[in-house]
């Protein structure tokens, strides 16, 4: 530090020398979430206040998150205790993430909480509402819905806008400009029934001039106000009211990401391309996103029961394959089946089939028609 430097830091009042330490602070916590941060700081230094506290130390944050810990849950207590440990941080200087009895305190709580978590929904549910549910009632609710291709935030629907999206011929581009880690994000609506959707929603709109793309319609008609962000989170349990789902409570604002995340993981993503979908920087994090599934389920099951989903078998000859049909003959099957047998291998789908492998082949019988196949 300089000469002249010194000079100013002793001439300057500590009063304001404090009042300017504390804007600077105040600069560097989240702009969003800045009111909450310093909300939880002020009630930890009222109750230090209270106990007579001078300096803070890691027994006297036990104790305060001990009193904490009879009215609130172990999210809540995880939120408070990141919180304090910035602001502390930049007002205070003290350090509590090397606190370990602290944390040890908080994840005990944790062992016998269970998150609660958005319902999702299934992608048979999500067609059955984009095709069946009317266009004069739920044309905007088919557009929010379609989210899921992106994994799309609430805030994220709400902020976008006219510009963000790009109508081409076979498909949409979608730009998410403004997103919770700051980086953008894109994803493309392929599906011709969900194209005509959102083509349709876009010509229903008002003159151009409202640059969000969400606004609201009532009675099937536009109107000239932006849809906000509390009936944007709504939409999953209107959805849900809709298809008559029993836990219509469960479906949230945040349905539409755990949704996305859980086709994905379905659909035999790996975890990169989880990662990659959702924003998500941390593994842990993308994969609380993932609702354990029904499909998952049962495909885990098919692996280790030895019903694998496909049965891949070398190429067979003609003579080694002998189809038995009730009521058609073997030249009437479908080209699929007669076309297998000349490629390098065989895949059969199962779901569909009862099989039988013994030692001298594999029987297998699918409605009306029977394989047989011979080991030589």
């Amino acid at each position: 530090m300089s000469t002249s430097d010194e000079d100013t830091s002793v001439c300057t009042p500590p009063e304001i020398r404090k009042e300017a330490s504390n804007v600077q602070c105040d600069q560097l916590l989240p702009q969003k979430s800045k009111e909450f941060y310093l909300k939880v700081y002020a009630q930890f230094k009222d109750w230090c206040k209270i106990k007579k506290v001078a300096k803070v130390s890691e027994n006297v944050l036990l104790v305060y998150m001990e009193e904490k810990a009879k009215n609130k849950k172990a999210s809540s207590l995880w939120a408070t205790f990141s919180m304090l440990k910035q602001t502390l941080k930049l007002k205070e200087n003290v350090d509590i993430s090397k606190y370990y009895k602290v944390i040890a305190f908080l994840k005990r709580k944790n062992d016998s909480y269970t998150p609660k978590k958005a319902a999702v929904f299934e992608k048979h549910q999500i067609t059955k509402f984009i095709l069946e549910a009317p266009d004069e009632i739920f044309l905007s609710s088919k557009v929010i819905i379609i989210g899921i291709t992106g994994a799309c935030r609430t805030d994220e629907l709400c902020n976008m806008k006219m510009t963000d999206v790009d109508t081409r011929e076979d498909m949409i581009v979608i730009n998410i400009p403004q997103t919770k880690t700051k980086s953008s994000r894109k994803f493309v609506i392929m599906e011709p029934t969900w194209i005509d959707v959102v083509k349709k929603y876009l010509t229903k709109r008002p003159s151009p001039d409202m640059a969000r793309l969400f606004i609201g319609f009532r009675g099937g008609k536009p109107t000239r106000q932006n849809m906000g962000h509390n009936t944007i989170s709504k939409t999953p349990y209107k959805i849900a009211q809709y298809l008559q789902l029993p836990n219509v409570d469960e479906f949230t604002g945040h349905t539409l990401r755990r949704t996305s995340a859980t086709i994905l993981a379905d659909m035999g993503g790996d975890i990169l391309s989880l990662k990659r979908h959702g924003g998500w920087k941390s593994s842990m994090v993308a994969e609380g996103y993932v609702e354990e599934s029904l499909t998952d389920k049962r495909r885990i099951a098919n692996i280790i029961q030895g019903t694998p989903h496909h049965i891949n078998l070398p190429a067979p000859s003609s003579s080694n394959i002998l189809c038995e049909r009730s009521e058609e003959v073997c030249s009437e099957m479908p080209s699929t089946s007669t076309h297998a047998a000349t490629n390098s291998e065989i895949t059969i789908p199962v779901e569909n089939f009862t099989s039988n492998r013994n030692t001298s082949g594999i029987n297998m019988t699918c409605h009306n028609c029977t394989i047989n196949y011979y080991f030589k």
